[in-house]
């Protein structure tokens, strides 16, 4: 009997660790940085993530989910690359709606300087893949252009169903924010997508795309508090989200099952 008890013992360990086999990593999350030529504020408190990521141990990387600049200009892209490029780790990013509109001159500034508006990479068994949500003009919604999407759908259908993914965006894939948000939860849906991270809210939301979780991230501005912040994300067999604000300690306000065997 203590045989069959020690056997059913090993099973579980085997089982566990093939449910949660991924080691824990953590990173960072910018957003809504709105760097300004004319305000001087935004730029500081970017300068003050930077300098507080730096500061902090097991940051692996750091995404930033758009609106990095506030009109777009190059002289904005410019200043908050210079200041990402001062991060100790590797960087990922996207524009938001204040950093390219489809039919103005200026969309394809963001390209050039950043070299490009999507991202995809790999890290410890996850994919983490960004692509771009913009408006076609200033008081219109965000839309994805098809070819995003298809671009998405033979992505994910490299990546695989079994490979857990992570999708980065500006725009919450809602009604009201991106027109077409429907078409690209529908293509993440046939995937094994665990959240889909947003800025564009300035605040900590989380909201459920037909059972994917979206996970809307504060800005890095101060506002009218004295100091700016950020999200930390730890992944392990949860994903928990903290705000970190500038020299403080963390603060989880979410925690995220994370069930790698599905």
């Amino acid at each position: 009997m203590k045989k069959y008890h020690f056997i059913f013992f090993l099973l579980l360990i085997q089982f566990t660790f093939a449910a949660f086999a991924t080691k824990p990593f953590r990173f960072a999350l910018f957003s809504d940085t709105h760097i300004s030529p004319t305000n001087s504020h935004p730029t500081e408190d970017l300068q003050h993530a930077v300098n507080d990521v730096n500061s902090l141990k097991n940051i692996d990387f750091v995404l930033v989910s758009g609106d990095v600049s506030n009109l777009g200009d190059t002289v904005s892209l410019k200043i908050a690359r210079k200041l990402l490029q001062n991060l100790k780790m590797p960087y990922y990013v996207i524009p938001g709606n204040h950093d390219i509109k489809w039919n103005e001159p200026n969309a394809g500034n963001f390209k050039k300087i950043f070299r490009d508006d999507k991202f995809i990479f790999g890290h410890n068994g996850f994919e983490f893949i960004g692509f771009t949500t913009a408006p076609l003009t200033k008081s219109s919604n965000g839309i994805i252009l098809q070819t995003d999407i298809d671009w998405m759908k033979k992505v994910l259908e490299k990546t695989g169903k079994s490979k857990p993914v992570f999708v980065v965006t500006h725009y919450p894939l809602l009604p009201g924010d991106v027109d077409n948000g429907k078409d690209m939860i529908d293509v993440l849906q046939k995937f094994n997508v665990k959240a889909v991270l947003n800025g564009h809210y300035h605040r900590n939301v989380l909201l459920n795309y037909d059972g994917i979780p979206g996970i809307v991230n504060r800005s890095t501005l101060r506002g009218n508090n004295a100091i700016g912040g950020y999200s930390l994300y730890t992944i392990s067999d949860s994903i928990i989200v903290s705000e970190k604000r500038i020299g403080q300690p963390e603060e989880v306000w979410l925690a995220l099952p994370l069930e790698l065997n599905k």
